[in-house]
């Protein structure tokens, strides 16, 4: 999906969120964002993904700071919350009358684990209410079948917290290939591949880098053994909005699960802000083999 004029202010609050929570001083803070809204005015805005947009963000702090990872405490306690709550989490999931249905519902619940668009976190609430919340748009029958059905599987993830729960759905599927992507450098909470193996998803997953540098899955940025595995899976699963505002556009099969979080994105699938959605989109021909 390409970026809409609201799309600059979230941004712009994103980066300024970012530097308040690294306890940068105001006056950086200040010629960081008067940087970013120079840079923007640079850019054919309109004509990319939010996650490009945000991507700027990235190679703005790396100019500033080089390379680091703002987000590593939080990333580590969220990862570190969840998994004090996996056993009993499990039990739950394995005691269901759909063991599937059921992991995917706390996956997609999880996605409130997100600190970057600045909404209220209520985690367990969440994870409760998911059990019985209806989805605004919900395919998830239709995914546990193509799971069931599937020879290997693409989960692209998203958020740290929230990937404790993916690495609980990884654990009950029993696809035999299963693939996890995570981001190749640290972006926002997003998980990379330090947090996957400290998490243990690499002992239920193959984990992958899909070789972008942005919150999201940008196509010009993948490497060439994810994009054969993108094209070549059975299942392939994005996780969050950035990954739908990065990949709705993709010409394959794929499963957005996701809470929608602002009021562009929800437009753009037609519910209300904070619905659950767990939506298949088909590819308009069929797929390229690489």
């Amino acid at each position: 999906m390409r970026s809409s004029i609201e799309c600059i202010p979230c941004n712009i609050n994103s980066l300024i969120r970012i530097l308040k929570k690294a306890n940068i001083d105001s006056g950086k803070q200040e010629k960081l964002v008067k940087s970013y809204m120079k840079r923007l005015l640079e850019l054919e805005t309109f004509e990319m993904t939010p996650v490009h947009m945000g991507r700027e963000i990235r190679e703005l702090i790396i100019k500033f700071f080089g390379e680091v990872d703002l987000y590593r405490e939080i990333k580590d306690s969220s990862n570190e919350l969840l998994l004090s709550l996996y056993d009993e989490l499990k039990t739950e999931v394995m005691k269901s009358p759909d063991p599937i249905e059921t992991a995917l519902r706390f996956s997609v619940a999880g996605n409130i684990i997100d600190f970057a668009p600045g909404h209220e976190i209520n985690v367990m609430k969440t994870l409760r209410d998911s059990i019985r919340k209806d989805f605004a748009i919900d395919h998830l029958k239709a995914l546990a079948e193509d799971l069931r059905n599937a020879k290997n599987l693409l989960l692209i993830g998203d958020n740290c917290g929230e990937v404790v729960l993916d690495k609980l759905f990884l654990e009950v599927i029993s696809v035999p290939v299963k693939y996890f992507a995570v981001r190749s450098t640290p972006v926002l909470n997003d998980v990379t591949t330090r947090e996957a193996k400290l998490i243990g998803i690499d002992k239920v997953a193959t984990v992958i880098e899909s070789g972008t540098d942005a919150p999201g899955t940008l196509l010009d940025k993948i490497t060439p053994e994810f994009r054969k595995i993108l094209y070549n899976s059975d299942v392939v699963i994005a996780k969050g909005q950035g990954n739908f505002e990065s990949l709705s556009e993709i010409d394959r099969d794929i499963y957005f699960l996701l809470m929608t979080k602002c009021d562009i994105v929800s437009s753009y699938v037609g519910v209300n802000k904070g619905s659950f959605i767990a939506m298949k989109k088909e590819a308009r021909l069929h797929p390229s083999r690489l």
